[in-house]
């Protein structure tokens, strides 16, 4: 399994997620063991059987499902046909958010007023919520920035690539978010760190903070313009969304910063308007 776990290194898997894979494809390689097969032998009907042993042992869908991706993922490593290529337990239930448009995304935005009573979350706190709306930001992206990745003069910023998944990219501002940073730049940025949030983002817990403060901000106030927010990222989510609707997967893959273009298709899957393509494109399995 050591170089399966190099493959899953190399295509940006964490740790975690790398821990699962492997421990799913050891149990499929002890079961085929179990009924004298080799992997590069087994069928789809031997797959099923497979399936069947995991639900008499009481495994639930979304467990199933997550072996059958693991499964998916070590075939394609082994460079042999792969049985269990979009197959999947259907019934499954996944929570759905409600996707916001472009109109609403702007009222979350500009209808925003900070009440923070820390002075240097309550300067930064609508900047932030413009990169998330705007850009796709998220937590960690904003802890990498640096004052020098932000170029006013073109209204473009520079986002690092991060450790793992994330690449780095150059994005557009749009032209209302020009002036506020300039402001903050010159007038309430704390110049002791070369962050472009400081101090906040000295440490990635004080930045967690602040964005825990303001989405209780966010939500609070969204609801004075009826608009609901159940989480945070829905707003990063629809951002998205937007983005593969207007340019496509290759261009949001980049202007998202995923390394791989799988991590996208996952955010067209929430689109509530593709829902139905989402269910149909998985194995009418019962």
């Amino acid at each position: 399994m050591k170089n399966f776990i190099l493959r899953l290194e190399k295509n940006g898997y964490v740790e975690k997620s790398i821990q699962r894979a492997v421990y799913c494809a050891e149990h499929y390689e002890n079961w085929l063991q179990s009924v004298n097969l080799k992997t590069e032998e087994a069928q789809y009907k031997d797959l099923l059987n497979y399936i069947g042993h995991l639900q008499h042992i009481k495994k639930s869908k979304p467990v199933i499902n997550e072996h059958l991706r693991s499964i998916s993922l070590y075939y394609q490593y082994l460079q042999v046909p792969d049985i269990a290529y979009q197959v999947r337990v259907r019934g499954e239930e996944k929570t759905q958010y409600v996707l916001f448009n472009e109109e609403e995304l702007d009222k979350l935005c500009h209808y925003f007023e900070s009440r923070s009573q820390k002075g240097y979350w309550r300067y930064s706190d609508k900047i932030i919520l413009g990169l998330i709306v705007y850009q796709a930001l998220d937590t960690r992206d904003i802890y990498r920035l640096e004052l020098s990745h932000l170029n006013l003069k073109e209204g473009k910023l520079y986002i690092p690539e991060g450790i793992k998944r994330k690449a780095s990219r150059t994005l557009k501002l749009e032209p209302h978010q020009i002036m506020p940073l300039h402001e903050y730049i010159q007038h309430h940025r704390d110049n002791s760190t070369e962050k472009l949030f400081s101090p906040q983002c000295s440490l990635l817990e004080r930045l967690q903070g602040q964005l825990k403060d303001l989405f209780r901000q966010v939500r609070e106030q969204a609801e004075e313009i009826n608009i609901h927010v159940d989480r945070f990222n829905q707003v990063r989510q629809s951002r998205v969304t937007l983005w593969i609707k207007q340019h496509g997967l290759r261009k949001t893959q980049y202007m998202a910063g995923f390394k791989r273009v799988e991590n996208v298709e996952r955010y067209r899957q929430q689109d509530t308007e593709d829902l139905r393509q989402f269910v149909l494109q998985f194995h009418p399995l019962q």
